[in-house]
């Protein structure tokens, strides 16, 4: 029985056509809906540009204080946006339970709430921002088909979905 659904989003080109689809699902299962959303850490590069123009002060003020007020713009940027798509598709927003961002890669955000939030299933697309690199899943779709704990629903990004998306 699918009691709580996990929808891992990268915000992208798909994600309103992966979302109708986790919230046909929902409504199907009369199941609830967590979205997850994850923030890679700054690379090296980005590192070695603070460390290379702004005072140490300001990195450990950025680094203690900032990436929080940061994480949650960006929750509430998710959050708007969700809003928007189920306004624009009248979608039924009370299946949503929660709405939530991590840092982290996003595979391992994915694995460690699907264990956290108890999820019975996890939905998400073949592909994220990389879709149009040919292949059959993306790296964040692999792995997470290859280490999740519960059972991983993948809904394909094709050519037609792309089509229907630039319509």
């Amino acid at each position: 029985m699918i009691r709580t659904i996990l929808y891992p989003t990268d915000l992208g080109l798909y994600s309103s056509l992966l979302l109708n689809h986790v919230m046909e699902l929902s409504e199907h299962h009369h199941a609830e809906v967590i979205a997850v959303h994850a923030v890679e850490p700054l690379g090296v590069f980005a590192d070695a540009v603070l460390e290379t123009y702004m005072p140490q002060d300001v990195i450990d003020d950025l680094r203690q204080y900032g990436l929080d007020a940061v994480m949650d713009a960006i929750c509430q940027q998710v959050r708007h946006g969700f809003e928007d798509e189920f306004i624009d598709q009248h979608l039924n927003a009370s299946r949503i339970r929660d709405v939530k961002v991590f840092r982290g890669s996003p595979a391992e955000v994915i694995l460690q709430a699907a264990i956290d939030e108890c999820a019975d299933v996890i939905v998400m697309g073949t592909h994220g921002h990389d879709a149009d690199q040919g292949g059959f899943l993306g790296s964040t779709a692999s792995k997470v088909l290859q280490r999740s704990a519960v059972p991983v629903y993948l809904v394909p990004v094709t050519q037609s979905l792309r089509a229907i998306s630039r319509m």
